[in-house]
C-alpha cells in the first residue's frame, strides 16, 4: 500500500500542476515565511524537500541569482516534472529539480546553505530520517525551515472533507495522527523536539494563520477532491451516489464559513526554524 506521501506527491500531482496557482496563493504567506527564515544570499544553493510543483523554491532561486542554485525535489516524478515546466515557464535557469525521498537525502555533507519544506515533513513516515538528512547536508551555519498542518479543529478547509467522508461510512487509508500523516505534527512543540533531537541549533517554531477561499461549494469542491492527496485517491473511487451523499453531508458542515455564496475556511500551520552552529 503507498504511503500518504506518495499519494500527496503522485497520484494527485496533475491536479496540483492545474491548481498550482492558486495551491500557492491561498498560502503564500507560509512560503515567504519559510524563504525569509532562511534568508537566501546571491550564489548560495538551497534545497528544497516535498518541493511538489515548486513555487516555494522559486521564491529562494530568485534571492540566490544566477550564481546560486535552488535544488527542487520530491518522490514523485510528477511533481518533478511539475516544477521543471514550472522553473522553464517563470525564467528560472538555476533550478535543478531531481527526485528524491527526503528520508534518503541524495548530497554529500555539508553540501547545501539551507532547506526547506512546505507541508511535506508531516507526510514522511520518519521525519526525523529527514531532518538527521538535511542537518547532515547543511554546511556549518546552515538555516532549516519547514511547516506543517496544525490540529483538525485548526484547518477546517481539510478536516471537514475528511469528516463528511467517515460520516458517509468510508474510511481514508492511513491514520491522519500517525507518523506521515497530514497531522502527525499539530503542535509546535512537536517540532522542537524533533529538530533538537536531530542536532540543530537556535531552534524555534510558531502558529502561522492564514485563509483558504472558494467563490462556491463547487469551487471548493473541485478544488479538494482533486489536490486532497489520499481523500482525493478515496472519492474518486465511489460511486455517484456515495459522492452525492458526501457531497450533501459537507455543504451543512461548510455553512459556518460560507457567507454570499462564498467560503473562507481558515488555516493553521505551524512554522519550525533553525540552523547549525558554525564551529
Amino acid at each position: 500500500m503507498p504511503t500518504d506521501e506518495e499519494l500527496w506527491s503522485d497520484d494527485v500531482s496533475p491536479a496540483w500542476e492545474r491548481y498550482r496557482d492558486r495551491l500557492f496563493e491561498a498560502q503564500r504567506g507560509v512560503s515567504e515565511w519559510l524563504v525569509d527564515e532562511v534568508d537566501p544570499q546571491p550564489g548560495e544553493t538551497i534545497l528544497e524537500l516535498a518541493a511538489g510543483p515548486g513555487e516555494t523554491g522559486f521564491l529562494a532561486a530568485a534571492r540566490v541569482g544566477p550564481t546560486g542554485k535552488l535544488l527542487s525535489t520530491d518522490l514523485g516524478a510528477g511533481m518533478v516534472e511539475a516544477a521543471r515546466r514550472g522553473a522553464a515557464a517563470t525564467g528560472l535557469d538555476n533550478v535543478e529539480a531531481r527526485i528524491m525521498d527526503a528520508q534518503q537525502i541524495d548530497l554529500p555533507d555539508g553540501s547545501v546553505d539551507a532547506v526547506i519544506c512546505r507541508y511535506g515533513l508531516m507526510l514522511m513516515p520518519a521525519p526525523d530520517l529527514a531532518l538527521q538528512g538535511a542537518r547532515r547536508v547543511l554546511r556549518d551555519g546552515g538555516r532549516l525551515a519547514y511547516s506543517v498542518w496544525a490540529a483538525p479543529d485548526r484547518n477546517p478547509w481539510l478536516s471537514l472533507l475528511a469528516m463528511a467522508v467517515v460520516q458517509n461510512g468510508h474510511q481514508p487509508p492511513g491514520d491522519p495522527f500517525s507518523p506521515g500523516g497530514v497531522f502527525s505534527l499539530p503542535q509546535p512543540a512537536d517540532n522542537v523536539a524533533l529538530l533538537e533531537a536531530a542536532g540543530f541549533d537556535d531552534v524555534r517554531a510558531e502558529e502561522l494563520p492564514g485563509t483558504f477561499g472558494y467563490e462556491s461549494f463547487d469551487d471548493y469542491w473541485t478544488i479538494q477532491t482533486a489536490v486532497s492527496g489520499p481523500l482525493a485517491v478515496l472519492i474518486s473511487s465511489l460511486a455517484q451516489d456515495e459522492v452525492a451523499a458526501i457531497r450533501s453531508s459537507l455543504l451543512t458542515m461548510l455553512e459556518p464559513f460560507e457567507s454570499g455564496g462564498r467560503y473562507e475556511l481558515p488555516s493553521l500551520a505551524i512554522g519550525a526554524a533553525a540552523r547549525v552552529s558554525s564551529p
